[in-house]
């Protein structure tokens, strides 16, 4: 039987890894990575002395590439789109080896230019983050690629000609890096971003691409025993890589090996990635380092798709974007959990006004934990607070940080003030007692709306307030038959209560009246 699919498949032959990833993408539910296949290569450690591509380097690259070109023809993935990139790009007899690939294969490799690279990087990092100006380090096996970006729009970029792999056979003699050669390799890099003016004390975030990168925000993770899972746009401050480069130094060759969150194959590589990072965030004074797991195949697949759809790549959108794909992924509409919101924003902002909550910094925070409210109930209802609680503290949402993602987490599967505590409980301190205690009020004031909204067609035309020495009123004005709503609002008033210590009063009002 004869499958159709519209699944893409991207082949990234890499200096140091090939890697075989399948896509698929829709509007309601954005970008899936369905399949990731990865060889530890290392191709430029086979480029001989006169360039080429040595024939045992030619022969791994045929080697891996027959068995991607397997697993694709098994799986049924017609649309492929192979990208080399420095290794091949610097070797001399790269046209012997599209040929070669061409022929044994059946595959059109393309080359990617330095300047292509580079941008694949950017494009995939300002459609996947919510920063708007920063330096982005794509650090390969045999090149590393950066652009500085200023309101998202891309500066400059420029590739060097180094990567982990080079700089490891360039500066270390044997199995662990010794202090005179790190000192060497420091200087060498610190020398080379310094040739590039305009990275010069930026004073902007740097973004890090690549698996090097990953290998480095996860040693950090797991070094802190970070609670939250997803390690898209994880922040890594100045002294954490100052704590991390100590760790490494300490360690034997097979003693890293050994350290959790960093794997085996990089083990050799990891330290002139790191000294990398680390000098170039000195150059560029940035106050923190943020790791993209978008990168050069996601930025390839996304310049594919926003032709097609343009409306999905507003790059200035991007938390709403990746919003709208989670409740996608549930069949739910955006319309339909947006329901009411107009009428907890009147009665958040009367609260606010009397002081009985601290309003939430971030308005638009406040609108995507709304929508997201017991997104959990879509797997079981008798258990949406924790089924949401757990969703969204394991899932990546694009252009949210960590610390953003706990807020909407927390928001979003409120139920009560024990199950809030519990969940505040098991995470450790991100929040001070000003932003629990806001949150907590929010929360409930969330429970308490959402509590009428059974049915998602509620009578309720508007509301008001009356803040009076003994209680609070609330007024609903309704359209039509409003039983079902002052029954919940009865059931549910007391979180109401609890926020300003208060009685609640609720009365209902037909909008002819």
């Amino acid at each position: 039987m004869t499958i159709k699919t519209d699944q893409k498949a991207i082949i990234d032959i890499g200096s140091n890894t090939i890697r075989l990833v399948v896509y698929s993408y829709n509007s309601s539910q954005g970008l899936v990575e369905h399949h990731n296949f990865k060889t530890v290569a290392r191709l430029s450690m086979y480029i001989l002395r006169n360039g080429n591509l040595s024939t045992e380097g030619i022969n791994i690259l045929i080697e891996t590439l027959t068995k991607f070109k397997e697993i694709l023809l098994d799986i049924q993935v017609n649309d492929v789109f192979a990208a080399a990139t420095a290794a091949i790009r610097q070797a001399r007899n790269q046209k012997e080896i599209l040929e070669i690939v061409k022929t044994e294969v059946g595959l059109n490799l393309q080359i990617l230019s330095e300047e292509q690279e580079a941008y694949y990087g950017y494009f995939a990092v300002i459609h996947s983050t919510n920063i708007s100006d920063a330096v982005t380090i794509d650090m390969g096996g045999g090149s590393t690629e950066v652009t500085y970006f200023k309101d998202k729009n891309i500066i400059r970029f420029h590739s060097f000609s180094f990567g982990t792999v080079s700089l490891k056979g360039k500066f270390m003699k044997g199995t662990t890096i010794t202090d005179e050669e790190k000192l060497e390799l420091i200087n060498y890099v610190s020398e080379q971003f310094c040739s590039l003016g305009w990275l010069n004390q930026l004073q902007v975030p740097i973004i890090t691409i690549g698996g090097s990168a990953r290998n480095l925000a996860l040693v950090d993770q797991q070094r802190k025993s970070f609670p939250l899972n997803g390690i898209h746009q994880y922040e890594l401050k100045k002294e954490d890589i100052q704590e991390i480069s100590f760790m490494f130094a300490q360690c034997s060759a097979d003693g890293l090996k050994k350290i959790d969150g960093l794997s085996s194959d990089r083990s050799d590589i990891i330290i002139p990635a790191l000294e990398t990072f680390r000098t170039l965030m000195e150059v560029v004074d940035a106050p923190s380092m943020v790791y993209s797991k978008k990168g050069l195949r996601e930025g390839i697949i996304f310049s594919q798709l926003v032709e097609k759809f343009p409306e999905d790549f507003n790059k200035n959108e991007v938390i709403k974007k990746s919003i709208r794909h989670i409740l996608g992924k549930f069949h739910v509409h955006e319309l339909e959990v947006s329901h009411l919101y107009e009428i907890f924003q009147k009665i958040y902002m009367s609260f606010v006004q009397w002081k009985y909550i601290q309003p939430l910094e971030n308005e638009e925070l406040l609108y995507y934990a709304y929508q997201l409210y017991h997104i959990g109930k879509h797997i079981d209802q008798d258990a949406a607070s924790q089924h949401t609680f757990y969703l969204i503290t394991n899932l990546s949402i694009n252009g949210v940080s960590n610390e953003e993602r706990l807020k909407l987490a927390l928001l979003a599967s409120y139920q009560n003030r024990e199950t809030f505590k519990r969940y505040v409980n098991s995470l450790p301190a991100f929040l001070n007692e000003r932003e629990i205690k806001q949150l907590r009020d929010i929360g409930a004031l969330f429970r308490f709306i959402k509590g009428l909204d059974i049915l998602s067609r509620s009578s309720i035309m508007d509301v008001f307030l009356e803040n009076l020495a003994s209680n609070v009123t609330i007024t609903f004005i309704v359209s039509n038959n409003f039983m079902l709503e002052k029954y919940q609002a009865e059931k549910l008033k007391k979180h109401v209560g609890k926020i300003c210590s208060k009685d609640v009063q609720i009365e209902f009002m037909i909008l002819e009246e």
